[in-house]
């Protein structure tokens, strides 16, 4: 693939979801998690009435995350509690939450085709590694865990998770958070690698860096601007970013 113009890259951030790791392995498992407990608490909630629960609480989510309103597990337990009016009793309420912080199982996660070996090439040529992530329901403390067990964790250098930065891409402060925690690299020599336009892509750009739109896992079909380079693989990284 051809380098785009600029100087090499001194730093590159990664979106977690779609581009380090596939989305959808939670689901199953915090349903029946959630089941389970609304049940020991004596709630007869049908899995339908829950799945359409944890459905309408997904577009809720998506609302305060495109009005860049940061959402915590207790909040959307909450919620998910009115949306099926379940009086919100402390005990499941903890429970419910411990499940959105558990997770899932790390070993059903399909990680992205080539990120290790691409994230070891980048730290061997010099180049700073670092995370820019919205979290959706689950916290930043469960996505470092299932980095972790497939050895990728310690590949970065920084990360900025909206649950400790306070923003969601593209909000320039969760890009800006993220240039200091790898050192201050000068916007043409950054960039970061992402799946969504809105949010990736906007959000580099807005930052003065250069945008890779990473579709290896998803292809948005979003109408609005593309990135600086689009890849299949990220294999294809280091030669896109002239390294």
């Amino acid at each position: 693939m051809g380098t785009p113009d600029g100087p090499p890259v001194e730093a590159v951030t990664f979106d977690f979801w779609n581009t380090l790791v596939a989305e959808g392995a939670a689901g199953p498992h915090r349903t029946r998690r959630w089941l389970a407990s609304l049940g020991d608490a004596g709630h007869d909630v049908t899995q339908e009435v829950l799945e359409r629960a944890m459905t309408d609480l997904w577009s809720w989510f998506v609302g305060q995350w495109e009005g860049n309103r940061v959402v915590g597990p207790r909040e959307a337990v909450l919620r998910a509690l009115e949306l099926m009016e379940v009086p919100p009793a402390t005990v499941l309420v903890d429970e419910m939450v411990d499940a959105l912080e558990e997770g899932t199982d790390p070993t059903q996660m399909r990680i992205a085709d080539g990120i290790g070996d691409t994230l070891e090439a980048l730290r061997s040529a010099g180049v700073r590694v670092g995370i820019i992530c919205d979290v959706g329901l689950s916290p930043s403390t469960t996505l470092r865990r299932y980095l972790e067990h497939h050895d990728l964790l310690g590949h970065f250098d920084g990360w900025s998770f909206s649950d400790e930065v306070g923003c969601y891409k593209p909000d320039i402060r969760i890009f800006g958070h993220a240039a200091e925690v790898l050192g201050g690299p000068a916007p043409a020599r950054t960039a970061h690698v992402g799946d969504l336009r809105r949010t990736d892509v906007a959000g580099a750009r807005g930052a003065g860096w250069r945008s890779v739109r990473y579709r290896g896992l998803f292809d948005d079909p979003a109408e609005l601007p593309d990135a600086d380079v689009v890849i299949d693989h990220h294999r294809d990284l280091l030669a896109a970013l002239g390294r």
